[in-house]
């Protein structure tokens, strides 16, 4: 088993399972990664390429950190386009305080992994194709 993430940082009360990535200015996700949405649209790209994570092996390692070793330093890459046209609309209204809103659109994804043991895993080059995939803008009065 391997769960690919940043961690959380600090360690246990921090920010949970995140890394910021550039946004496109010019509306589309940079050649060395980024995002780019147009959400009325439905689309929208997030790429990164060997972008510098831990493997934790399990989640529950990940959360509670009881292995030996804990992680091993890793790397991954993706590529996910989320296509359009942007389907059935929902507002996000939960928790209180939370504001927003999510539309459906249909996705594909590449990605692949490494890590410092010697571990390798990439998609069919192909991509794979979601069932289903969304989008949104959401406000938690926090992180707004």
């Amino acid at each position: 088993m391997h769960d690919f993430d940043p961690g959380i940082h600090p360690y246990p009360h921090g920010l949970f399972w995140t890394l910021p990535l550039p946004s496109g200015g010019n509306g589309s996700a940079g050649p060395d990664g980024g995002v780019a949405v147009h959400l009325g649209a439905g689309t929208a790209r997030m790429t990164a390429a060997n972008l510098g994570v831990r493997d934790f092996f399990n989640i529950p390692n990940a959360l509670f950190r009881f292995q030996t070793p804990v992680s091993v330093g890793a790397v991954v890459s993706f590529d996910i386009r989320w296509l359009g046209p942007a389907t059935g609309r929902s507002a996000v209204a939960s928790p209180p305080g939370s504001a927003g809103q999510l539309l459906m659109s249909p996705v594909t994804m590449r990605w692949s992994a490494a890590n410092a043991s010697g571990f390798r895993f990439t998609s069919h080059p192909s991509g794979t194709k979601s069932i289903f995939g969304q989008l949104g803008r959401v406000r938690n009065g926090v992180f707004a």
